[in-house]
């Protein structure tokens, strides 16, 4: 059995869990926080309500320029722009993937599904991992580094004591 997706944020909570995180001295992504399964939705990217962009909110890609591949796939336009922001995952390693945005080597990664069961094809490389998400499960480590690859090195908090 591999590792599921768990929880979707949305951008309110992503932003909250992101300043608790710097507020109690942890890095905003910090995967001690965001843990392999999370995952969020990025409407900083692209929002397809436009809502960000009529209220003066952050947006990379204005409604003017929709559709324009940018770091964003072909098949994120073309299948779930009018739909839902952009998402970011956790995978089994603690890597964030960005599963709408371009690969390094191709177009991207075409989606089906809805949340918590995506299916993403072709394969997914992040640092320390090769595997596949089906229906919402990652599957196992293709390089065989491991059950679910090679794990992110967790930098320990250094609190400092006081007097």
């Amino acid at each position: 059995m591999g590792m599921r997706l768990t929880r979707l944020l949305t951008f309110e909570e992503f932003a909250a869990m992101s300043d608790k995180a710097v507020a109690d001295g942890f890095w905003r992504n910090d995967p001690r926080v965001f843990t392999p399964g999370m995952g969020w939705v990025m409407p900083w990217y692209w929002d397809p309500t436009g809502e960000r962009e009529r209220i003066g909110k952050h947006v990379m890609i204005t409604q003017a320029r929709r559709g324009e591949l940018g770091f964003l796939s072909v098949h994120y336009w073309r299948d779930w722009a009018d739909k839902r922001p952009p998402i970011c995952i956790v995978g089994p390693n603690g890597e964030t993937w960005e599963i709408d945005r371009k690969s390094k080597n191709g177009d991207g990664w075409k989606v089906t599904g809805e949340w918590p069961n995506l299916t993403c094809t072709p394969s997914i490389v992040v640092e320390g991992y090769h595997g596949i998400l089906t229906n919402g499960e990652f599957g196992l480590d293709l390089d065989g580094r491991g059950e679910f690859g090679i794990a992110r090195p967790i930098t320990p908090r250094v609190v400092e004591k006081e007097a």
